[in-house]
């Protein structure tokens, strides 16, 4: 079995994720930056397995979407309970449909795409959110000072768009006008360099 075929599978690719610690480092950026509360309106982007909603505050209002079946279908059997989990690509009619959103996250989700289906993906994002919202997203990043083995990693990722952080800030910078950017090499159990970013 290749490693493509571990993350197709639902508890396999969650099971990496968290050996790795980096599903963990979603959790802790997510609480070092965001400040969630119940009563938030949160749309996520690139849900996956929908993992993550277990660990966001009670009472908020969770939207998850994913292109994969298999997630969806995994998500919604084991979490339906705590949010609505679509199978659909977050386009203009989905921005229009789940408007009004108080954060929208993008999970490792940016280094998949190329710079003009991102941009529109942005604007679509950027529809969606409610006047004070704030995108919340988070990659791998190329840095000129990191190790050799985090290096590689990046290099060998799936995600074929892996981008420095001035790429990241520039194409964010493209539809929102505030972008918050964070550097961080310390949240995952394998050493692994994170841009996480805030735009509004």
């Amino acid at each position: 079995m290749g490693v493509k075929d571990i993350l197709a599978a639902p508890q396999l690719y969650q099971w990496f994720q968290e050996a790795g610690g980096f599903f963990g480092a979603r959790v802790k950026a997510i609480d070092k930056h965001l400040g969630l509360k119940s009563g938030m309106r949160i749309l996520d982007i690139g849900c996956g397995p929908g993992h993550i909603v277990k660990y966001l505050p009670a009472g908020v209002r969770y939207s998850g979407f994913d292109i994969d079946p298999n997630y969806i279908e995994f998500a919604k059997r084991n979490f339906g309970d705590k949010g609505d989990f679509h199978c659909r690509f977050f386009d203009e009619a989905a921005a229009k449909e789940f408007a009004g959103a108080d954060v929208v996250m993008m999970n490792g989700v940016m280094h998949h795409i190329p710079d003009a289906e991102l941009i529109q993906t942005l604007r679509n994002v950027k529809a969606a959110l409610k006047e004070g919202g704030r995108l919340f997203t988070l990659d791998g990043v190329f840095l000129s000072d990191q190790s050799a083995f985090v290096r590689r990693m990046l290099e060998n990722d799936r995600g074929r768009y892996v981008r420095t952080p001035e790429a990241y800030e520039k194409v964010l910078k493209t539809v929102f006008t505030r972008v918050e950017p964070h550097i961080h090499n310390d949240l995952s159990r394998v050493p692994y360099s994170f841009y996480v970013a805030i735009s509004s």
